[in-house]
């Protein structure tokens, strides 16, 4: 979404909602694992912070990892844990960042040498748990004492979380925002580590130390997600997120004003404002882009409008299967063989559908086209109706037979055996087309103005119901219509 252009986070209703189950789930005691896609993780702006800062905004106290008060320089991320230095000598660990490390204690002649061979060195998944645990301990102002060192300090960081030692539990969420770690699955090594402790101190879930931890599928084991306690942890993806409303209010506010204010101007702008909605979808910061890009709603110039929008931003990195889309549901998360669109923001699920980036429908011939028929058969269907509706009047007012035999001539047919409907009840439920047909045939004679309003009627009627979109002089015609 475009920073600044459109309103973000929690103030959409749809992903309200969702991040609403999210705090539930910490407020009962539950700890969570929150899947981001990659691209939302890596793209400018950030918007994984700004969801983050959104449910951070809704808990009354939590420990956030790594800390924003004194983030570790890049050169240090990928540096082994802390260890409290013993007889003046370096202990062979590289620095925790935040930490006294000691190395003011180093011997000059080792130091740069134990320090660079260090750096050079990938951490192991003990030691970024261990790193992690110690700067979360001095985070929650746990002592350096013998209580908390022994055989396995991991586990007895973890301990006293669950109040050990002190008979008081730490109740505030630990949040870690995994992607930001120097090793990231060390923050899934964290929770099942304190999942486990807890469930072993047998803690009430008001009284379970818990941690909300935000990563991409790319930061963890493969198949972690799966593999975790579902009655401990919940897996929360990020996967129809995103409602239509989300989606129309993003357009609703990035549209230019009305140049002309009048019930066709506001017809027309409903056509426009739902067609970028359907042919954008999930994909909030195209629809925004192309709602200020296509200003006159003409049908003609749409496919090249969202061509210059999608020149203008990040493209999509990886390409989806072919077959992503369907009229089955798309489930509560992404298919293996999807994760790596799903990582690269080129499929979402949306309105109870798999949605691809809207680059793919450029080159799928009639893609475009097909979303267009599905706006403006949302928007066009039930005024259409109405209108066929309010027509039935003039058609009795035109007649020039009987109702009975017009009904039985034009009327909606009806199953053998079956009594027949009263003459005017069948009327009213003629059709635009056996109406035009009745005209045709001599059956009501219409005068002009009528004449031309059924015939724009049954024209855009049958071409919505044959999958056609209206071309931009058939949708002036019939909004001028339906207007009167």
């Amino acid at each position: 979404m475009t920073a600044g252009a459109t309103p973000e986070g929690a103030s959409l209703p749809g992903i309200r909602v969702w991040l609403g189950r999210l705090l539930t789930d910490l407020h009962n005691g539950r700890s969570c694992l929150w899947l981001l896609p990659r691209s939302m993780l890596k793209e400018s702006g950030n918007r994984a912070d700004r969801l983050l800062d959104d449910v951070l905004h809704e808990l009354a106290d939590f420990v956030l990892l790594p800390s924003d008060e004194s983030p570790a320089p890049a050169s240090a991320r990928s540096l082994a844990p802390a260890a409290p230095p013993a007889r003046g000598r370096w202990s062979g660990l590289a620095p925790v960042p935040d930490f006294d490390d000691g190395l003011p204690d180093v011997p000059a002649a080792r130091g740069p040498e134990a320090y660079a061979s260090r750096l050079a060195a990938p951490l192991g998944p003990a030691e970024a748990l261990a790193g992690m645990l110690e700067r979360l301990a001095k985070e929650l102002g746990f002592s350096s004492g013998t209580d908390t060192v022994g055989s396995d300090p991991t586990g007895d960081v973890l301990a006293r979380l669950t109040g050990r030692g002190t008979g008081t539990a730490e109740t505030r969420p630990v949040v870690v925002r995994a992607w930001r770690e120097p090793v990231p699955s060390a923050a899934a090594h964290l929770l099942r580590r304190l999942v486990a402790t807890t469930k072993e101190a047998g803690l009430p879930p008001d009284r379970r130390p818990r941690a909300l931890v935000v990563a991409s599928t790319e930061d963890l084991p493969t198949g972690l997600p799966d593999q975790l306690p579902r009655e401990d942890i919940t897996v929360h993806w990020w996967w129809g997120a995103t409602s239509r409303l989300d989606t129309a209010t993003v357009v609703t506010l990035a549209r230019p004003p009305l140049a002309s204010p009048t019930d066709r101007g506001h017809l027309h702008e409903a056509v426009t404002q739902a067609t970028i909605t359907e042919v954008c979808g999930p994909f909030l910061d195209i629809a925004a882009a192309l709602a200020s890009r296509w200003d006159d709603g003409r049908p003609e110039g749409l496919t090249a409008a969202l061509h210059d929008v999608i020149a203008k931003l990040p493209g999509p990195a990886a390409i989806p299967p072919q077959r992503t889309e369907g009229t089955r549901h798309p489930g509560r998360r992404p298919d293996d063989s999807m994760l790596a669109a799903w990582n690269a923001n080129t499929v979402e699920s949306w309105d109870g559908r798999l949605r691809r980036h809207p680059g793919y429908d450029l080159v799928q011939e009639q893609a475009v086209a097909a979303r267009v028929w599905l706006a403006q058969n949302h928007v066009l269907l039930p005024l259409l109706d109405d209108a066929r509706d309010q027509f039935t009047a003039t058609i009795r007012l035109r007649a020039r037979v009987p109702l009975a035999r017009l009904a039985q001539d034009y009327g909606p047919r009806r199953e053998s055996g079956t009594a027949p409907e009263p003459a005017d009840s069948a009327v009213a439920m003629m059709e635009l087309g056996a109406m035009w047909s009745a005209h045709c045939d001599g059956a009501i004679a219409l005068i002009p103005a009528e004449r031309r309003r059924l015939r724009i009627l049954r024209e855009a009627r049958n071409l919505l119901a044959h999958r056609v979109p209206l071309d931009d002089d058939r949708l002036r015609r019939l909004v001028e219509e339906l207007c009167r």
